[in-house]
């Protein structure tokens, strides 16, 4: 069993890999190219014969797109790279993997705020967020015509052996690969079986130093970490006034509270209208308008109809329909502050509660986490 000591260290060492995770300095070249060519000897391949720095991960996409054939840039070698080397390690290291993340959880369950576990997920959320935003528009570029064009003529030819792979997620290792592999460097310091985990040491130069990696036999390509990234409060990529990443490439992303959005909601907001709200399909994407917007300005719209009024506030409504049937709903609850402001003013509210809410005060009563019953009997006694 996994002595205490070792176990309390796992905070700082987590703190630790969450801050690379998000970091927005100029990854350390010379590490990472090192981490390049040490995880290929791990992985018994002989290292590429060149590295390609890329500003971001659409960079290195489109390279790929244009790339010679497999002959000249060789075959992908994310699976030997990463997936068999991960395997080969977890196989030998399992159970004392599991021994420092039950250490890990317990740490912070008994920790005065719960920061460690709480920062490391936050950075889970955001790294997530990262590959969705980075996939899409990956895979849109490898999908090109021009790209489409190229894989009919080799296989015209008869030489399906040069094609590439399509999916940049079967192809390439992003920030959640190399972070899932942190536990693993742990082990290593804290642990006497040292070559057990050794293998990976190539994998965590290259998580620490570097952004996304696109292995390949001959030309391994590599690209810098993002040079901005904000995240809300609550660890989900966020910005209500730009882009929430952006790569030195120049290719940039837009989020709402974790959410993908195009870029014309953050950068011109006020294109955003009942009609807009309206047309949209996608609940999510509806939700974080809405957000944009306000939720009283959606309201003074007129779009959303009063469902309920008593004295604990005023419910809104608005269904969405396709083809008579209901694709989504939206209620809110407004209430009034019950502190005043210094010019006796009283601030409003708007709270966004489940479509199952009928009244006010059940609405109210469920932002406490209480039955309209229980808030009832509550107000009563006050």
């Amino acid at each position: 069993m996994m002595s205490p000591e070792p176990a309390k260290s796992i905070e700082g060492y987590l703190d630790r890999w969450a801050a690379t995770r998000l970091s927005c300095e100029p990854a350390d070249r010379a590490t990472a190219e090192e981490g390049v060519r040490l995880a290929y000897l791990a992985a018994d391949l002989q290292p590429p014969e060149r590295i390609i720095w890329c500003g971001g991960p659409l960079e290195i996409a489109a390279q790929l797109a244009s790339a010679p054939a497999n002959a000249v840039i060789g075959a992908n070698v994310r699976t030997e790279l990463y997936c068999n080397l991960r395997q080969r390690v977890g196989l030998l290291s399992e159970i004392f993997r599991r021994e420092v993340i039950v250490a890990a959880m317990k740490l912070a369950a008994h920790s005065d705020d719960g920061a460690t576990m709480g920062v490391y997920e936050k950075c889970n959320l955001v790294s997530d967020a990262i590959h969705r935003h980075v996939h899409d528009a990956a895979n849109e570029a490898l999908a090109g015509l021009h790209v489409r064009a190229r894989h009919l003529i080799l296989r015209l030819r008869g030489q399906p052996r040069l094609l590439p792979r399509w999916s940049f997620e079967e192809t390439a290792i992003g920030p959640c690969e190399f972070a899932s592999l942190g536990i693993y460097e742990y082990m290593h310091e804290v642990s006497s079986s040292k070559d057990l985990t050794s293998p990976l040491r190539g994998l965590w130069n290259i998580g620490a130093s570097a952004g996304w990696v696109l292995p390949h036999e001959r030309v391994c390509w590599i690209s810098e970490r993002p040079s901005l990234l904000l995240i809300d409060a609550r660890g989900h990529l966020h910005s209500a006034d730009g882009p929430a990443l952006r790569y030195r490439d120049g290719w940039s992303a837009y989020a709402w509270k974790g959410v993908p959005v195009p870029g014309w909601m953050i950068e011109h907001p006020e294109q955003i209208t009942p009609f807009t709200i309206d047309a949209t399909l996608d609940p999510v994407l509806r939700e974080g308008m809405i957000d944009i917007m306000t939720p009283e300005r959606f309201v003074r719209s007129g779009v959303p109809h009063r469902i309920s009024e008593d004295k604990c506030g005023i419910l809104w409504g608005k269904q969405w329909t396709h083809r008579g049937v209901i694709i989504g709903s939206w209620l809110a609850v407004e209430v009034i502050n019950g502190t005043a402001e210094p010019d006796g003013s009283r601030k409003r509210y708007f709270l966004r509660v489940p479509s199952h809410i009928r009244t006010a005060q059940e609405a109210v009563a469920w932002t406490y986490g209480l039955t309209a019953e229980e808030y009832a009997r509550l107000d009563m006694r006050t």
